[in-house]
């Protein structure tokens, strides 16, 4: 065995970390447990340290979560008393980060063996590479399609008018969810999703994280188009993989979500589209989106009813 030698520790204690993981729970008791598992193994083969924002959680997220931090020290959790959203949360992690890079991700994730390690190699191959994100799977192994263009406002009139869902694999009708992407091979992309984004520390930092006027939806969308903006790249790495359940907390409350993706879906047209020809275009797909609403809310609103009167009947 090896001869310790005096202030190995200490120096190992006061090396740079090199990664921060920031995961925003709330009521994510059926998947944090796995999530924090896989995380903390991880942890293993890095310098980095884990910090979970709890989002007012009322089931038993939080106490799931103090089980591990009574026995890991590289694990933080910040708990609010309200759900502030994803964006805020987000950034109250980012504050108390400090590695030199950041992983946003989703608490219903399972982490690969050497998936992190593995990003963190692709990302610092290159200073202009801004982003990294792992393929997505299903549990049983199916790949989620999950990588997306910047949405135009053509894209909007193609959904609301189903021509995207008649022509799923066309770039024209679908090219804004890249259906003709088939997410096997390693690519630039505009946005890849964000239940698993690696960043660029000082990147996020300088762009003060994610923008808090988009809560839960297009934060994502928002952040990479400021990161393109900049002059990075974002990269979309199929041989690293995660295993993503997918929308567990946005299902507990989905009409209040169905809502706010479709006011933050017109926020990000507002935002990026401000030269005076594009104003009456936002209006059209802002027209759009809101009654688009109107049947999506409708069909919610009657399998609740149908749920509510079957409970009912027991």
């Amino acid at each position: 065995m090896p001869e310790f030698q005096p202030g190995e520790a200490l120096a190992e204690r006061e090396s740079p970390i090199q990664l921060s993981i920031l995961i925003v729970t709330y009521n994510s008791s059926s998947t944090i447990r796995v999530c924090m598992d896989s995380v903390l193994q991880e942890l293993n083969q890095l310098n980095a340290e884990v910090i979970v924002v709890d989002n007012h959680s009322t089931d038993e997220t939080v106490s799931i979560l103090d089980e591990f931090s009574s026995r890991n020290a590289k694990l933080q959790i910040e708990t609010n008393r309200t759900n502030r959203g994803f964006a805020v949360g987000n950034n109250q992690g980012l504050e108390m980060a400090r590695g030199q890079h950041i992983l946003i991700l989703n608490p219903d994730t399972i982490l690969q063996s050497g998936v992190l390690k593995g990003l963190l190699i692709e990302l610092e191959k290159d200073g202009k590479i801004g982003v990294v994100a792992p393929q997505l799977q299903f549990p049983d192994g199916r790949v989620q399609r999950t990588c997306r263009r910047f949405p135009r406002h053509s894209d909007v009139i193609y959904n609301v008018f189903g021509l995207a869902n008649l022509f799923p694999g066309n770039r024209q009708f679908n090219g804004w969810k890249m259906g003709d992407f088939d997410h096997k091979t390693r690519q630039e992309v505009d946005q890849p999703a964000g239940a698993a984004l690696l960043v660029r520390g000082d990147l996020l930092r300088s762009l003060h994280g994610f923008d808090e006027n988009f809560p839960m939806f297009f934060n994502d969308v928002d952040l990479c188009k400021r990161i393109k903006d900049a002059g990075y790249a974002i990269w979309y790495l199929p041989e690293y993989t995660i295993q993503h359940l997918g929308g567990v907390s946005v299902k507990q409350v989905k009409m209040k979500m169905t809502v706010s993706s479709h006011v933050s879906f017109f926020r990000y047209f507002e935002k990026h589209f401000t030269r005076m020809y594009q104003q009456p275009l936002n209006f059209i797909v802002g027209m759009l989106l809101y009654l688009s609403l109107i049947p999506r809310l409708a069909v919610l609103l009657l399998f609740k009813g149908q749920r509510t009167t079957s409970r009912e009947t027991l």
